[in-house]
């Protein structure tokens, strides 16, 4: 399984919750990049994971002008993928980031179907999401949530039918799988529903993985995005741990 590290970055100017300027920030991201670099990660997805409370699905100018100047400014190795997540459901801006970055993918949480989540109601743009991107000057992947995490799907929807309508409707290169919550493990009877739908270099493990689970899991999946259990003391809020990098990257194999 080849695991996707992400860089949680703090909260950028345009946010309610920003105390820190651009270069703290973007030092601060640089740090956590080179110990995941370092620890033998496969790539690497920045998110504005600092910015709450977050935008549902329209960050400012001011944001977008933000993250893209931190990753501009981040020394990246060509040896890695890189991906975009803005918060909360921002896909035209993933987009416009990850091209004007060169990234390889964004991670898009509700491309279709309709979602109840802590930023109210958020629908679906499968098809203003496609045209944009059919538009860019440049390859990028689109990794789709299926029922993703802090949310709740509309009444009578099945996950398995999001994760055929992501796939074959949609326009997702690869669906993600997440627990109920950042860090929060994955509900391994949907893992084993999701896998009858998605080969495993198309299913992504969103949320969870850690070094007692990463053995039951893999055999599923190619790809996993982690963020808590990399952490010190597996904490979100805290910087990335080596030893926790190189111990999971090893047991992932």
């Amino acid at each position: 399984m080849k695991l996707i590290g992400v860089v949680h970055l703090k909260s950028l100017p345009g946010s309610p919750s920003n105390t820190l300027k651009l270069d703290e920030i973007i030092s601060k991201a640089q740090e956590d990049y080179n110990t995941l670099k370092n620890g033998g990660i496969f790539g690497v997805v920045f998110e504005n994971f600092g910015d709450t409370p977050f935008v549902k699905d329209d960050i400012t100018k001011r944001t977008l002008v933000s993250f893209t100047t931190v990753l501009n400014n981040i020394e990246l190795s060509k040896e890695l993928i890189h991906g975009i997540n803005v918060l909360r459901n921002d896909g035209i801006a993933a987009l416009s980031i990850a091209e004007a970055t060169d990234a390889d993918f964004v991670r898009i949480n509700v491309l279709n179907n309709t979602m109840f989540t802590d930023q109210g109601i958020i629908e679906g743009k499968a098809n203003e999401i496609m045209s944009f991107k059919n538009t860019l000057h440049k390859k990028i992947n689109i990794y789709a949530d299926v029922f993703v995490k802090h949310a709740a799907p509309a009444p009578g929807s099945t996950i398995e039918n999001h994760a055929e309508e992501l796939l074959d409707r949609a326009g997702a290169d690869k669906i993600i799988l997440t627990g109920s919550g950042t860090g929060k493990e994955i509900n391994f009877d949907e893992l084993k529903l999701i896998s009858k739908i998605a080969t495993p270099d198309r299913l992504v493990i969103g949320s969870g993985l850690n070094e007692n689970n990463v053995d039951k899991i893999k055999n599923y999946a190619n790809f996993s995005i982690v963020g808590t259990s990399l952490k010190k003391e597996h904490k979100v809020e805290n910087e990335v741990d080596l030893n926790n990098v190189k111990n999971l990257v090893e047991k992932a194999k």
